[in-house]
């Protein structure tokens, strides 16, 4: 999902298509609440503009359950198959569907992708296109949540968006054969200070044909990009991360790989002819019949309960192995401290071991504090 230092880059939705055709909303909002367009519609959804999701100082709940519908048939009539996207934006006055003169809303000006002003953004490419069938989510933390986790406030959404990248259950892409009405999805879009819950209305055809989507908005702070991290910085401290056979096996059975260089850690599961290896890998159950951790870079074990500071941290992974550290879960205990020192990324990394599964389905979650490394001495 994320970009280089362990997150997962993605250029789906690039300069490559010509022309996006998706569902124009007719006419603007008479009191009824509804608009209708050729493809889609959207209730209680004035038509707004792409900056409405990320500007102005509101906060709290903008909306609560605005639907929106798309419609494969509809599609169809606009000129489908080609390449052909729904996208509907998720401004402070509700969930808006781009008519067929707007662009990308994910790409600028200059035709690169960013999320600074505009709102969140959902894609679908509807059978008619590429038979890809797909909800394509924004590149940012998006958690499909559980069933029984009962209402969800502002925070809980956020919270479950970040946890999913903290255990490798994070959404990029969700095929729409799989949904079900009651599904819910959590969105985490930092960039404009907003948080989407995203829930199935109805789905129906096989393939699916008819979708709608009712949605809920938040609005807080957005981030801000602040100065780079400067050498010694501590960029954060007691994030979790887990790995585990069980989302292992869910991706197919393929390597856990943990990246530690982003804003926090990132938890992501692919095959070796996937791309390359993270921070540290995770060999699951399935794959090497006893699972193990293998580190990258210089890291140590460190012994003992005193404190560990960026100096002391540095100094104990230097003097560890370098790239060839490997540990079999079997042989892991809370509690259990390792430093790692990446010299190339200019990374220290503490990590702590606060729960281990040894037998199957196995799993290791472990509380990270991360650095800026200090310039040579």
């Amino acid at each position: 999902m994320w970009g280089d230092n362990g997150r997962t880059a993605r250029s789906l939705w690039g300069g490559g298509l010509a022309l996006l055709l998706a569902v124009v909303l007719a006419g603007c909002g008479d009191g009824g609440g509804q608009s209708e367009g050729p493809t889609g519609s959207a209730t209680g959804a004035s038509k707004g503009s792409a900056s409405g999701g990320s500007g102005g100082s509101r906060t709290g709940l903008l909306y609560r359950d605005k639907e929106v519908s798309l419609s494969n048939v509809q599609a169809i009539k606009n000129g489908c198959p080609s390449d052909f996207n729904f996208y509907v934006e998720f401004a402070d006055s509700g969930p808006r569907v781009l008519g067929p003169d707007e662009s990308n809303p994910r790409l600028n000006d200059d035709g690169d992708q960013t999320d600074e002003g505009r709102p969140p953004v959902l894609s679908w490419e509807p059978p008619c296109s590429w038979d890809n069938e797909v909800l394509d989510f924004d590149d940012v933390p998006v958690a499909k949540v559980a069933a029984d986790a009962g209402d969800l406030d502002q925070a809980g959404c956020q919270d479950a968006a970040r946890a999913a990248v903290g255990d490798g259950t994070h959404v990029d892409r969700y095929k729409t054969r799989a949904l079900a009405a009651g599904d819910r999805f959590c969105e985490d879009f930092a960039a404009g200070g907003r948080v989407v819950l995203l829930r199935v209305v109805k789905v129906s055809g096989s393939p699916v044909g008819e979708l709608t989507l009712s949605a809920t908005l938040w609005a807080g702070p957005a981030k801000t990009e602040g100065a780079p991290a400067q050498p010694g910085d501590k960029v954060y401290e007691n994030q979790p991360v887990t790995v585990s056979d069980e989302v292992a096996k869910g991706h197919g059975c393929v390597l856990g790989s943990v990246g530690l260089g982003s804003d926090m850690p990132v938890v992501t599961y692919r095959s070796r002819l996937n791309g390359g290896g993270g921070d540290i890998e995770y060999f699951p159950s399935c794959l090497s019949g006893s699972p193990k951790m293998r580190f990258s870079a210089y890291v140590a074990r460190v012994k003992g309960t005193a404190e560990l500071d960026l100096t002391a941290c540095q100094d104990a992974a230097a003097r560890g192995e370098s790239n060839e550290l490997e540990v079999p879960v079997s042989e892991l205990r809370t509690g259990d401290r390792f430093c790692r020192f990446d010299s190339l990324d200019k990374d220290v990394a503490l990590l702590k071991v606060t729960a281990v599964t040894a037998k199957a389905p196995a799993s290791v979650t472990f509380s990270v504090t991360r650095w800026e490394a200090p310039e040579p001495s």
